[in-house]
């Protein structure tokens, strides 16, 4: 029996999120085509899952009060996963974030899922200092897996121009019968939905601006937690609109949400994939997506063939005020099915 080990600091549902989502669906289906899964993590509290959990510690503060993400977490997560890696023999080991484990294992003996590659982002992240080291990093990070997989074409050109070792594209795919059946009988009385953790590169001082740009009193519902919350919400309340704050919305909540919003608004400075805005998309939510030359969504958009791609938020104003258009997206290529027959199509071209 193949043994898979996957490590991500983040847990699903216990953590909302894209990177956490894309392994618990992957862990969980090849749990049942019988291969030995090993989900390398922290131990989250009340999450029961169909696949093995091999903990590191406590979760702990992940952000710091500017929403930034901190170091010293993520070096000893890296530490910590190193040593429990190399007694599982695991013949397979998939790690994401946080990327650091891969500086501490020997060359060669993993592959790297990266979601978002910064280069000289870094600097503006952490100040030219910090953010120059951590950038160093990244390059040397980029040369040491036996392969690299990112979910979108987006982030894998990004990684190309850096990477000595084979680049993968691996989009995700969702169980669509599992939105769709909420999304067909729900009414569209809410106008925008946004999703997201309360971080800056998240976009929310932008998703506040434009708020108070629209003249046209809107109902908008917002999903998210984290560091900013206190501020954003403040900021919210000072604008014109309806506006409810879900913090802890399950998976269910999520999508009755997203089945009743005329449309889904992201207007991230970065993302990798972004899994909100393709279960906008299944859900019946017309995205509006902000290219800021970083965000991945709009390969979403692209290859869905539904949504807006706008450059300035200001775009955004007129089309808040009217009904989105009909559209049929397509969706064949984002199936559960289809998304593990990539990842273990590309697994046999790395291993074989």
């Amino acid at each position: 029996m193949i043994r898979i080990c996957f490590v991500c600091s983040h847990l699903y549902p216990c953590s909302y999120g894209g990177a956490e989502l894309r392994y618990y669906l992957l862990a969980k289906e090849l749990a049942k085509m019988n291969y030995e899964v090993l989900y390398i993590t922290y131990s989250y509290e009340y999450c029961d899952h169909p696949f093995r959990i091999v903990p590191v510690g406590k979760p702990p503060k992940h952000y710091d009060e500017r929403g930034r993400r901190k170091l010293l977490p993520v070096v000893t997560f890296g530490f910590n996963t190193a040593r429990i890696l190399r007694r599982l023999q695991c013949d397979i080991v998939d790690i994401s974030v946080p990327y650091t484990p891969g500086l501490l294992l020997p060359q060669g003996s993993f592959i790297l899922t990266i979601h978002e590659f910064w280069g000289p982002v870094w600097r503006n992240y952490y100040g030219a200092l910090l953010g120059g080291l951590v950038e160093q990093g990244e390059k040397w990070l980029v040369s040491r897996p036996k392969a690299i997989l990112t979910p979108s074409e987006f982030v894998a050109k990004r990684i190309k121009g850096s990477a000595n070792v084979p680049v993968y594209s691996v989009p995700i795919g969702l169980p669509l019968e599992g939105y769709t059946k909420y999304a067909r009988n729900a009414q569209k009385d809410i106008d925008v939905v946004a999703i997201g953790r309360f971080t800056p590169i998240k976009g929310w001082n932008n998703f506040v601006k434009l708020l108070k740009l629209v003249d046209k009193s809107l109902k908008v519902a917002i999903i998210g937690d984290g560091p900013l919350y206190s501020y954003i919400l403040k900021q919210i309340s000072n604008t014109h609109h309806r506006v409810e704050i879900r913090r802890r919305a399950n998976e269910i909540e999520k999508i009755s949400l997203l089945s009743r919003a005329k449309y889904y608004l992201n207007l991230s400075l970065f993302e990798g994939f972004s899994i909100a805005t393709l279960e906008a998309i299944i859900c019946g939510a017309y995205p509006i997506v902000f290219d800021s030359g970083y965000n991945a969504a709009i390969e979403v958009v692209q290859n869905t063939g539904c949504g807006f791609i706008i450059k300035d938020i200001k775009e955004a104003i007129e089309i808040l005020t009217t009904d989105p258009p009909k559209s049929t997206p397509r969706l064949s290529y984002f199936t559960l099915e289809a998304f593990v027959k990539r990842y273990l199509e590309v697994l046999k071209m790395i291993y074989n």
